[in-house]
């Protein structure tokens, strides 16, 4: 991460859920769209047709419901994304996410989260907020022909369900979801070989260390940059703790 030369994110993402449904569907303010395409100047809605099923005796009808919009922006590279959106007008809350597919700095990533967010607060000065969320997501990719063999790389105590199978060759996938609970901190640790030729056995060597860690339940937008700063140095801490010196090695070469 941001003390290695080098790191194995694929996304780093940050997203906030509010309790509030906001009138978007059709236009974004001007000074939402603004600050957002400073940081990300691709624009690249979608419309998004929202269908009703109902269900009589005489069968199934559908009937075409509301119409939302998806605002998504794109860095110049599209290696990052901002998305407000929501999936239907009549039920689902507003929300903001900012998703890095080329990971620079926290810094960055918040900054430019926060620019968004404070820009729609003082525009819907009643957003309420209903959901925290930081994730970032490892893919660590290495060139080796024992792909099963992560004992350099990782700490062990993540590999003991590879030891339970005596035919190593048939494994075809390898994956934990381990959650936990923190006072109001949530955290999702998903890791291991979830195998992209699945369901044939394991042939690339990829192991991955996915944390993903909110809160739910009602705060204030002036509490999010201390709790985004607290998530990320948990997330620092537990990535710390599940490799090994090899690992930290490659990321400095």
């Amino acid at each position: 991460m941001p003390r290695y030369l080098k790191n194995y994110l694929t996304h780093a993402i940050i997203k906030i859920d509010f309790n509030n449904i906001f009138p978007i569907d059709k236009n974004l303010p001007k000074e939402i769209l603004d600050v957002a395409q400073k940081f990300f100047p691709l624009c690249d809605p979608i419309t998004v047709a929202h269908s009703e099923i109902k269900l009589s005796a005489g069968g199934a009808t559908v009937t075409e419901g509301e119409q939302s919009v998806t605002w998504r922006f794109h860095g110049i590279n599209k290696e990052k994304t901002l998305v407000i959106a929501r999936k239907d007008p009549r039920t689902e809350k507003t929300s903001i996410t900012i998703d890095y597919s080329k990971y620079e700095s926290f810094d960055g990533l918040k900054d430019e989260f926060l620019s968004v967010l404070n820009k729609f607060s003082e525009v819907f000065p009643d957003v309420q907020i209903g959901r925290v969320g930081l994730r970032y997501i490892n893919n660590i990719n290495i060139d080796e022909k024992s792909p099963l063999n992560w004992s350099r790389y990782i700490n062990t105590a993540l590999l003991s369900s590879f030891r339970f199978v005596d035919d190593k060759k048939s494994i075809s996938r390898v994956f934990t979801d381990l959650e936990m609970k923190y006072d109001d901190m949530s955290i999702k640790f998903q890791y291991g070989m979830h195998n992209p030729d699945y369901p044939s056995p394991i042939k690339k060597k990829i192991f991955i260390l996915d944390y993903d860690i909110y809160y739910v339940g009602v705060c204030e937008t002036s509490d999010v940059p201390d709790m985004v700063n607290k998530y990320h140095d948990k997330i620092i801490s537990l990535y710390e703790s599940s490799i090994k010196d090899k690992l930290r090695d490659k990321m400095n070469a």
